[in-house]
């Protein structure tokens, strides 16, 4: 049974693997910055635990936020992460709901040897999504609708490979294979006959290609340490306009750079159950080339997050035997809107997890609440719940014995 089960994921993560980066997390104005909101790597635990669970050690999965925690996987393992999304738009008076689906992570553990794992996978880094439709009156002709559809995003395909040389430190190294796109469309239409619409569309597509490196260090039976970091990246591709007279298409190349960034983490066993975690993460500020109209509007981007998690024990309750989390981050984005007013999100999360049925593996729940930017300080906000779901599913990596 165990084996159908992870070869009904193994196919299914396959396909989802193939389809291009999908709208995800923005959907407000602030999803209309560079790529959108930036999506944190790590498993629905990670999430939980408030996105500060850099530098716990995980043996059960292969969507880490730390790729060295792979270095402890002993069987061939299948991760994911999906996320349902549901948030209310305000500015001033007006408001609008959105909801969204979004596969984020689908990572694999391949143990070479004991203490040495190959990991391979897709997560989305970027995503963001805006659709707006405005009245154009025209004098003595048909009223004109103006519609504005913005897409873009941006992911990769991580291959990593993480070693464990002693009992007490781990480190990984990891080469991304980064695409993505920026598509903006605008169309006037009309609702009468007898009138044809026109429309232009510019479409940004790039790719690249970056290093990052990390480690984790059980400093402690009850203190383990995190670092990371990843390399910038410059992205080449190319950027083509079109239009309803086809005489004004043009194509034009463009390039797009993201800085370095680094990151550190701590846990800490206040008891053998209770603990808890911190993760600071840090890019410094893009430069704006393609993106005239947000010069003056960048600046550094960073994520502050803490956590507490109460482990499972295997006799008691049914509250005992399962594990109980809390956290709280806020992220400071690229984007200030308007200039000088930096967009912050700011969480509370929650969940819990259950062992896979017919296991090895397991199932994570996370819940987060809160809110993107503030009416006052950007004139818009975003109230955010957001539910993900994360499966792990692992197997004994083996040969499979020849009859005689």
């Amino acid at each position: 049974m165990r084996n159908r089960i992870f070869a009904a994921a193994l196919a299914t993560a396959l396909v989802l693997a193939a389809v291009p980066n999908t709208p995800a997390f923005a959907q407000s104005i602030f999803g209309l910055n560079y790529l959108g909101e930036h999506g944190f790597t790590g498993s629905a635990r990670y999430r939980a635990l408030g996105l500060s669970s850099y530098a716990v050690i995980d043996s059960a999965g292969a969507v880490a936020a730390n790729p060295a925690s792979l270095a402890d996987l002993s069987r061939l393992t299948f991760s994911l992460v999906e996320i349902l999304s549901v948030s209310n738009v305000r500015s001033g008076s007006e408001a609008a709901y959105e909801s969204r689906f979004q596969l984020p992570s689908v990572m694999f553990g391949v143990p070479l040897r004991k203490g040495l794992v190959l990991g391979l996978g897709y997560r989305t880094e970027f995503a963001g999504k805006g659709d707006f439709t405005f009245e154009y009156p025209i004098e003595n002709s048909a009223t004109a609708y103006e519609v504005y559809r913005h897409r873009s995003g941006l992911f990769n395909v991580p291959l990593s490979l993480a070693w464990r040389p002693v009992s007490w430190a781990r480190v990984a190294g990891v080469y991304h294979i980064e695409r993505g796109s920026i598509e903006d469309a605008y169309v006037v239409e009309y609702k009468k006959p007898y009138y044809s619409s026109v429309e232009s569309r510019r479409v940004r597509s790039f790719s690249g290609s970056s290093w990052s490196g990390s480690m984790l260090l059980s400093v402690h039976p009850r203190i383990s340490l995190g670092l990371g970091w990843n390399s910038g990246v410059e992205y080449e591709g190319d950027e083509t306009f079109t239009y309803s007279r086809a005489e004004f298409d043009s194509i034009a190349a463009w390039r797009f750079e993201l800085p370095s960034s680094w990151e550190a983490g701590a846990a800490f066993g206040i008891t053998e159950r209770y603990w808890v975690s911190a993760h600071f993460w840090t890019r410094g500020a893009p430069e704006t080339r393609g993106f005239d109209q947000l010069a003056g509007s960048i600046g550094d981007e960073r994520l502050v997050a803490f956590g507490v998690e109460k482990r499972p024990i295997q006799t008691g309750s049914f509250f005992t035997r399962i594990p109980l989390r809390l956290g709280f981050y806020e992220n400071r984005w690229h984007l200030e809107y308007p200039a000088g007013n930096p967009v912050k999100s700011r969480f509370i999360t929650f969940g819990s997890g259950f062992d896979l049925p017919g296991g090895p593996g397991k199932i994570d729940l996370s819940f987060e609440i809160g809110q993107i930017g503030s009416v006052g300080a950007n004139g818009v906000d975003e109230r955010v719940f957001r539910m993900a779901l994360g499966l792990s599913a692992s197997e004994t990596w083996s040969r499979r014995k020849t009859p005689r």
